[in-house]
C-alpha cells in the first residue's frame, strides 16, 4: 500500500488529545490518525450497507420470503451438526 501526504486542520483540542493518546500507545501521530481514518471509512461503508439492507427490507415480500427461509432452515438444520 502506497502513502500520501495530507495537510490537515484540526482543532487544537482534539490535536492535543490524539498526540496524547498516540503517545500513550507508543506510535506515531500519523500512525494515530491513519488507523482514525480507516475506523472513520469502515464505518461509513458498513452504514451504507445497513441502508441498503434496510430499504431491501422495506418490501414486505422481501421480508416475507426471507421469514420463510429462514424458519425453513432453522426446521431442517442440525445444530449439533455444524462445525462450530
Amino acid at each position: 500500500m502506497g502513502y500520501q501526504k495530507i495537510s490537515i486542520t484540526v482543532p487544537e483540542e482534539i490535536f492535543k488529545e490524539a498526540k496524547g493518546l498516540a503517545a500513550q500507545r507508543q506510535i506515531k501521530l500519523s500512525h494515530f490518525i491513519s488507523d482514525a481514518l480507516a475506523d472513520k471509512v469502515r464505518k461509513s461503508k458498513e452504514e451504507v450497507f445497513v441502508q441498503r439492507i434496510n430499504e431491501i427490507f422495506k418490501d414486505q415480500e422481501v421480508t416475507k420470503e426471507q421469514r420463510f427461509m429462514a424458519r425453513d432452515i432453522a426446521d431442517n438444520t442440525n445444530v449439533e451438526e455444524l462445525p462450530w
